[in-house]
């Protein structure tokens, strides 16, 4: 009998969590229902495991995921179609949770992060998650769905084409897929009770090389979305304060010369612009509180830096 829906995880190298996120997918309270799909994004080695659980294997070249995603849900025949990563770890109601969205008429629905390791720059990222998922939770519909957490209807995804394949990384082919979804009226909506599990970077050093490609990508998602700049359904209104503060602290420090109190000026209004994250801080990791204006001078750097990059390989890009 053909299953309700596929789960479609890619697979670049065998991880360590790899063995339990398909066992996670194997514990799912409507396993009966789905076929497990392991995309395989060039030659990977599975560990067995993992090929004794999975359902269907597709193979295929290196593509990035955007191209592993695409070979793996057309190869399966279910209509409704469920995406995490290899890295995560769903929670026993994971699947269903995102399948009773689609039954409810949603085009594409996204989940959460339950969790993201304990090291202090991981407790920060999920924090910066949680401000995320407070503003989706007061909308009825959204316009991001990110692939760590995933469903959509095969229709909505034949329509727009599935991912782009341009996007090479695991960097915005989800957002990019979204915003077309979105633009053509798609319903797309968040659903917290479908959860996975999963280990944030856990170095500072590997949160700011995150940062940086997060947004040297973003330019090129905005190429054919300007209007997303201004305005969408994820990003906090304080965050994009934030990268413009710090692409204006040099032009403070240098007014420091002329008028003493431009970088306390600065400092206050970067000050103020954190109030908000502090505020999801306190109420779901307190303990990371200390550290929230560093963290967040940390992120907007990287994003400033990274954003640069982009826009110099869009204008490039242009040019040719």
């Amino acid at each position: 009998m053909e299953a309700e829906a596929c789960v479609v995880v890619p697979v670049h190298a065998a991880g360590q969590r790899l063995e339990a996120c398909f066992r996670a997918l194997d514990a799912q309270d409507c396993r009966s229902s789905l076929e497990i799909v392991a995309s395989l994004d060039g030659k990977v080695d599975l560990p067995p495991a993992v090929r004794s659980i999975a359902d269907r294997v597709v193979d295929g070249p290196r593509t990035g995921p955007a191209g592993a995603r695409n070979r793996g849900y057309r190869a399966a025949p279910a209509e409704s179609i469920l995406f995490t990563d290899s890295d995560c770890v769903p929670e026993p109601r994971w699947a269903s949770a995102l399948l009773a969205a689609l039954k409810d008429g949603a085009d594409g629905a996204k989940g959460v992060y339950s969790s993201g390791g304990g090291a202090m720059i991981q407790r920060l990222a999920q924090v910066e998650f949680e401000e995320r998922y407070a503003m989706l939770g007061s909308r009825r519909f959204i316009d991001l769905v990110d692939t760590y957490s995933a469903a959509f209807r095969r229709s909505a995804l034949d329509a727009v084409g599935g991912f782009d394949e341009g996007f090479p990384l695991p960097d915005h082919e989800d957002v990019d897929l979204s915003w077309r979804m979105a633009s053509a009226g798609m319903r797309l909506v968040f659903v917290p009770g479908a959860r996975v599990a999963h280990e944030h970077r856990r170095t500072w050093g590997g949160y700011f090389v995150l940062k940086v490609s997060r947004g040297r990508w973003r330019m090129h998602a905005l190429r054919k979305f300007p209007g997303k700049a201004v305005r969408d359904t994820y990003t906090p209104f304080c965050l994009k304060a934030q990268v413009a503060l710090c692409g204006l602290a040099p032009a403070a420090a240098a007014a420091s010369l002329l008028f003493l109190p431009a970088p306390a000026i600065w400092l206050l209004l970067f000050l103020a612009s954190c109030i908000p994250l502090a505020g999801t801080a306190s109420r779901t990791d307190p303990g990371t509180l200390p550290l929230l204006p560093a963290f967040a001078a940390f992120r907007g750097a990287a994003l400033l830096y990274g954003s640069a990059w982009g826009a110099l390989e869009v204008a490039l890009a242009r040019s040719r």
